[in-house]
């Protein structure tokens, strides 16, 4: 049985039983070939922009003998996917701004398509995408691997297009419910504060600093409630 890190773990926990996923960004196949073997989708789409990882993920799928459930595809995001059966997609380990593109360039996935998102950067600007494009995020969850703690977001098209707050773009659906969303709040104050302290050094950006002083505060509050 194959064994993949805390992050892809999670993201496989927000993947529906029993469909087709569309494992964008595959890296080695391990997430892909995860999924498999513990029957959590009947068939996967491992796809990446370069042939480099495509290689690498050939190598996990002939290892544990998935060619029948694997389909590697050479594909700028889901450019080249066939998307007839896929129930879900899931893009992990890249940047929220390289997410954001990626998703904004596929209408069919607003064809109830159940969307596991885990960006690595700038969460906040795919937050903001996702719901002023009538996206809905339905949970969310923070995970630490390797000393780092990430989002993983699941979301879906619902068609109601809304514009969020800064503090919701930064949020989104976490709660202090878990030792690791906590963390993650934390960690998210302190970077805000830091950043709003750097400005308020600029006479011409205290307004700006102050946003991200207060938004600092609220989410400090929220992860010590």
């Amino acid at each position: 049985m194959i064994s993949i890190n805390k992050r892809l773990l999670k993201c496989a926990e927000f993947i529906s039983q029993g469909g087709v996923t569309a494992d964008v960004g595959t890296d080695h196949g391990y997430l892909s070939a995860y999924l498999i073997l513990n029957e959590i989708s009947t068939h996967v789409y491992a796809c990446d922009i370069n042939e480099g990882p495509l290689n690498s993920a050939r190598a996990t799928v002939e290892k544990f003998m998935l060619s029948d459930k694997i389909d590697l595809v050479l594909s700028d995001g889901l450019d080249n996917v066939n998307n007839e059966n896929i129930t879900d997609v899931v893009i992990a380990g890249m940047g929220g701004e390289l997410i954001t593109d990626i998703v904004s360039r596929v209408q069919w996935l607003e064809n109830g398509v159940n969307l596991v998102l885990q960006p690595m950067t700038r969460p906040e600007v795919l937050r903001k995408w996702l719901y002023a494009n009538g996206f809905e995020i339905l949970q969310e969850q923070a995970v630490t691997d390797e000393s780092f703690t990430y989002s993983v977001i699941q979301a879906e098209y619902c068609g109601n297009k809304i514009e969020i707050s800064d503090f919701k773009a930064y949020v989104g659906k976490l709660r202090n419910d878990t030792e690791e969303n906590r963390r993650y709040l934390s960690n998210l104050a302190s970077k805000l504060k830091k950043i709003g302290d750097g400005l308020s050094k600029s006479q011409d950006k205290n307004e700006q600093s102050q946003k991200y002083l207060l938004l600092s505060e609220k989410i400090k509050a929220l992860a010590e409630e």
